[in-house]
């Protein structure tokens, strides 16, 4: 009995199933395997979550200790501050009170850092230095507001960083407000710091404060409750009311969002920094979430 002929390609098969089959298996070799635990991750398959550590520090000015008394000159002052700084492995960490002298050393002290706004917002600009380490993150956007400040205008800056390993974005606002009596300086002030850290939020990107805001409960109060900020060492913002953090109470602060988790808080008194300054070196560890798969 004669059987009709059919054209056949694998193995017997016709040739339309045959090179079905080889596009099928094509398309499976192409599709990478995905694993159930795998992390959230940004095209290019790198982890979106990362960390770093955060500082805040108020370095006392150089005209504060000019002439005798129980510190060293503004520039020794700044050059223990930068060693300070590196011994402890501090990534980015936002500064008060700097004056040209001492940014001039800082910077030579720190190469590996980079440090903004220098002097690019003017003489009253110099005050306020954000400084982060060039090899880990990349400036790619800042600006200012500005407040008063002891009867004086004078900017807040902010910078927006991107992580160079995973590419996500953050900012950083440093805030220095008024002292002692100036009450309604830093009402003022703290209302515009405020609406900046809001406006920073909706770019969608986590924000940081590290300030000496030479106010405890209520610059906790105001900056939480309005925002979505949080303390490194802790606190309930809306909990019945604002409960600011349990432990002593200090005038400067370093905050960031809700994404982001800190540990590892540090109020830091040790040989360089009490030599270095009338305040606490504080800093802390944080950690930034993965992002959510869409």
């Amino acid at each position: 009995m004669l059987r009709a002929h059919t054209p056949t390609g694998i193995r017997g098969l016709p040739v339309a199933a045959a090179l079905a089959l080889l596009l099928a298996a094509s398309l499976l070799v192409g599709a990478p395997a995905r694993a159930a635990t795998e992390p959230s991750s940004r095209p290019g398959g790198k982890p979106t979550g990362f960390g770093f550590k955060i500082g805040t520090f108020n370095v006392l000015g150089s005209q504060h200790t000019r002439g005798r008394g129980g510190y060293a000159p503004g520039t020794q002052r700044a050059r223990w501050t930068a060693g300070a700084i590196t011994q402890r492995g501090i990534d980015v960490i936002g500064l008060q009170e700097v004056q040209r002298d001492q940014l001039r050393v800082l910077r030579n002290r720190m190469p590996g850092y980079r440090i903004w706004p220098g002097t690019a917002l003017g003489n009253q600009g110099v005050r306020l230095q954000i400084a982060f380490r060039k090899k880990q993150f990349r400036l790619v956007g800042h600006g200012h507001v500005m407040t008063r400040f002891h009867r004086q205008t004078r900017p807040i800056p902010w910078v927006e960083l991107r992580d160079r390993r995973t590419d996500r974005r953050f900012f950083v606002v440093d805030v220095h407000n008024s002292p002692k009596g100036l009450e309604r300086e830093r009402d003022s002030a703290t209302a515009k710091q405020v609406r900046l850290v809001q406006r920073l939020r909706r770019k969608g990107a986590p924000v940081f404060v590290t300030a000496d805001a030479n106010e405890k409960r209520e610059f906790y109060c105001k900056m939480t409750s309005r925002t979505d900020l949080r303390a490194a060492n802790g606190g309930k913002p809306r909990a019945r009311g604002c409960q600011p953090p349990r432990r002593r109470l200090r005038i400067d602060w370093v905050l960031g969002g809700k994404k982001v988790v800190f540990s590892h808080y540090r109020e830091d008194r040790g040989p360089r920094v009490r030599r270095s300054s009338d305040h606490e070196l504080v800093h802390a560890r944080v950690r930034v979430k993965p992002l959510r798969r869409r």
